[in-house]
């Protein structure tokens, strides 16, 4: 009995640390995708356009990358967040691997629109947003997108029913919304709100 209880724990422990290395690799290779998809999509991006170009009024819609690609980036230096953003319905993306844009998302050259992204809260490598609920009044996003860097001020940060659509409208102003669930409460959201700073 003991020597089927060693072989059965010598079995488990195996498909364990198979599964912690598996686990490893594809962490591994997910970050080096990152770090390729962020150097390509800055080999065009002309750096010295540090300041906001005005927003234009833009009615026509956006085109959606076909192949594995940044649409944009979002850097959040008070919760160390730099990564790239894809099209939520692109077949590179899902939830589990980028910051998504919400279908129905305005971009940021887009007058008076909502450019509405979200990611994970918890512990995994993909958990983008597990700090967001850190971020005050004042505190600043940027969004790299068309080679323009676009920077937002934080006006809002609050708690929503899971059920609300109302961070999902549109405002008077350009602003970006950040939606993630709310840590340990799968009934709530937590919501940050940006303004556009022209």
């Amino acid at each position: 009995m003991k020597k089927i209880f060693l072989v059965i724990s010598i079995f488990m422990a195996f498909i364990g640390i198979s599964i912690l290395i598996y686990n490893c690799y594809l962490d591994s290779k997910y970050q080096n995708t990152d770090q390729v998809l962020l150097q390509e999509f800055f080999e065009d991006f002309d750096n010295s356009k540090e300041e906001i170009l005005h927003v234009e009024e833009v009615q026509e819609e956006q085109s959606v990358p076909s192949t594995a690609s940044y649409l944009a980036v979002i850097e959040i230096p008070k919760i160390s967040l730099y990564t790239g953003i894809v099209m939520s319905n692109t077949s590179y993306t899902t939830i589990d691997r980028n910051v998504s844009i919400y279908p129905t998302s305005d971009m940021p050259n887009i007058k008076n629109g909502n450019f509405i992204l979200f990611a994970h809260n918890g512990n995994s490598r993909v958990s983008y947003f597990k700090n967001i609920y850190k971020l005050k009044n004042n505190d600043e996003i940027y969004i790299y997108y068309n080679n323009i860097k676009y920077t937002y001020r934080i006006i809002k940060n609050y708690e929503v029913a899971m059920t609300d659509r109302t961070p999902l409208n549109k405002m008077d102003q350009s602003i970006i919304t950040l939606i993630t669930c709310k840590s340990g409460n799968d009934k709530y959201r937590t919501i940050v709100v940006g303004e556009m700073i022209e």
